[in-house]
């Protein structure tokens, strides 16, 4: 498995995913806070897979939803593609690089961490203002982390 960020443009949501084999996973960075988060989800979502215990149909979905730390696939979306230019992080378990590079993703260094990024990672994982004043913006990671962990536990 492989974790990589960059920037791709998409014009059309569903045909962008149809060109993608299973196990390609695009998350928004503006939603991720490092590729620690992304990578510790990714492994957890492929370990239930292999045990048999999906909540989802596809990989794809099973990673995003681990990302998301949700069941609820709407949800779990607000952290894919949209149309338009994209910053996303790549969670690569099927050798899809080559078909990313061949519709226009190009690898670059997307992930920054400012206010409004640490806003909107708080308000999607529900970390309150006491539980990030007590931890610290810079252990951001862990706490978001965590609720991927108490995901994985309660499936």
């Amino acid at each position: 498995m492989r974790v990589y960020q960059g920037r791709v443009k998409v014009e059309n949501v569903r045909e962008f995913l149809s060109k993608l084999p299973d196990g390609c996973v695009l998350v928004n960075a503006d939603y991720v806070v490092d590729l620690d988060s992304v990578r510790f989800a990714a492994e957890k979502a492929l370990k239930m897979w292999e045990a048999g215990k999906r909540v989802a149909k596809t990989l794809s979905m099973e990673i995003l939803l681990h990302v998301a730390a949700t069941r609820q696939i709407n949800q779990a979306l607000e952290l894919g593609l949209r149309e338009g230019e994209n910053r996303v992080v790549v969670v690569d378990v099927s050798g899809c690089r080559a078909s990313l590079e061949g519709l226009g993703f190009r690898e670059e260094d997307v992930l920054e961490l400012d206010e409004e990024k640490v806003r909107r990672v708080c308000e999607f994982y529900d970390i309150g203002d006491e539980e990030l004043e007590i931890a610290g913006v810079e252990k951001l990671g862990l706490l978001v982390r965590e609720r991927m962990a108490l995901f994985a536990i309660s499936k």
